[in-house]
C-alpha cells in the first residue's frame, strides 16, 4: 500500500441550512489552498480531500479527520483548514478554566449537543507523531456577532450565535449580557482562540495553528479583488505569493497581518506553536534549513 507523506483535509461551507447563516467565500478558500498545496508544495490530488456544504457534515468531518491523522510517520506533511462559522458551547471537560467555554467548528448539520470542539480536534492531532509537520488554519470566529458595512461592499463575520438554551448554558459569566444574545463576549474572552488545540500542537515538536483573528474579535467574509473570500485566507496567500514560496509561517502571518491592517479589517490573525520559523507545508528535514 503506497503511504501518502502529504496529505489534507480542506473543509469550506458557504451555505447552511438556515440561509440566514450563509457565507460566500468559504469554498474559495479551500480551492485557493487545494490549488497552492499542489502547485507550490507537492501535494497530490488524490491525498487532497475536499468537503463543502451540504457534505461537509459532522459525520463526514469526523471520518476525514480520522483518515487525515491515521498511519502517520515522522517527517509527514499534514495540513488542515477549515473555513465557515465558528462558535462557543459551555465546556463540558473542565479544561477551560477561564472563561468555561469549548470553541467550536460550524458543520453543515451542526448538533449544538454534540459539536466538533477544539478539545475534540486536539485530541484527533494529539494521534499525529512527533516530528511530523502539522498545521491548521482556522479561518472562522470565536467571539462576536451580527453583519458589519465597511464601505459599499459587505464583510460578514464567521461568528454562528447558538440558539438560546444553548447560549443559556454559557452563564451565569454574561449575566445580564446573555438575555438579548448580542453579546460580544469580548469581557470574557481574553485568551488565545481555541486554547486545547493550541496546548496539543504546542506540546508536538513540529505544528503550527493559524488563526484568522483573537479571540475578542470577528474574522470577516469579505468581497476581494472581484470576489468573495476569507479574509484571512485571501491574504495569507496573498502575502505567500509577493515573498516567494519559500517562507516561513512568521514571515506569511506577519505580512498577512500588515496586509488586513492597510485594508481596515478589524481582525489580528494568530500564529501558535514552536515552528513559527520553519518553512511552510515542508517535511521536517526540509524545513530544519530555515529555522532561526
Amino acid at each position: 500500500m503506497k503511504h501518502h507523506d502529504k496529505r489534507a483535509l480542506l473543509v469550506g461551507l458557504n451555505h447552511y441550512p438556515d440561509p440566514a447563516n450563509n457565507l460566500k467565500g468559504c469554498v474559495n478558500d479551500i480551492l485557493m489552498t487545494s490549488q497552492f498545496l499542489q502547485k507550490k508544495y507537492g501535494f497530490a490530488v488524490e491525498d487532497i480531500r475536499v468537503l463543502a456544504d451540504a457534505r461537509a457534515t459532522t459525520a463526514n468531518i469526523r471520518k476525514r479527520l480520522e483518515w487525515l491523522a491515521a498511519d502517520m510517520r515522522a517527517g509527514d506533511v499534514v495540513v488542515f483548514h477549515y473555513s465557515g462559522h465558528g462558535s462557543q458551547v459551555r465546556d463540558r471537560d473542565g479544561d477551560e478554566l477561564k472563561d468555561h467555554l469549548d470553541e467550536i467548528i460550524c458543520p453543515y448539520d451542526l448538533d449544538w449537543d454534540d459539536p466538533i470542539t477544539d478539545d475534540e480536534l486536539g485530541k484527533t492531532f494529539a494521534k499525529i507523531p512527533d516530528w511530523a509537520s502539522v498545521t491548521v488554519i482556522l479561518d472562522s470566529c470565536h467571539s462576536g456577532t451580527g453583519l458589519k458595512e465597511f464601505g459599499p461592499t459587505p464583510r460578514r463575520n464567521k461568528f454562528l450565535v447558538p440558539p438560546p438554551d444553548i447560549f443559556h448554558r454559557t452563564g451565569p459569566e454574561f449575566g445580564d449580557e446573555g438575555v438579548n444574545r448580542s453579546v460580544t463576549m469580548r469581557e470574557v474572552k481574553e485568551r488565545f482562540p481555541i486554547q486545547a488545540l493550541a496546548k496539543t500542537l504546542a506540546d508536538k515538536q513540529r505544528a503550527i495553528l493559524i488563526a484568522a483573528c483573537r479571540a475578542d474579535q470577528v474574522s470577516a467574509d469579505a468581497w476581494i479583488d472581484g470576489d468573495y473570500h476569507g479574509a484571512l485566507t485571501y491574504y495569507f496567500w496573498h502575502s505567500v505569493q509577493s515573498l516567494g514560496w519559500n517562507v516561513t509561517y512568521k514571515e506569511a502571518v506577519q505580512k498577512a497581518a500588515q496586509s488586513l491592517k492597510a485594508e481596515h479589517y478589524e481582525q489580528d490573525p494568530q500564529l501558535e506553536g514552536p515552528g513559527s520559523k520553519w518553512k511552510l507545508f515542508a517535511p521536517l528535514a526540509a524545513a530544519a534549513g530555515r529555522a532561526a
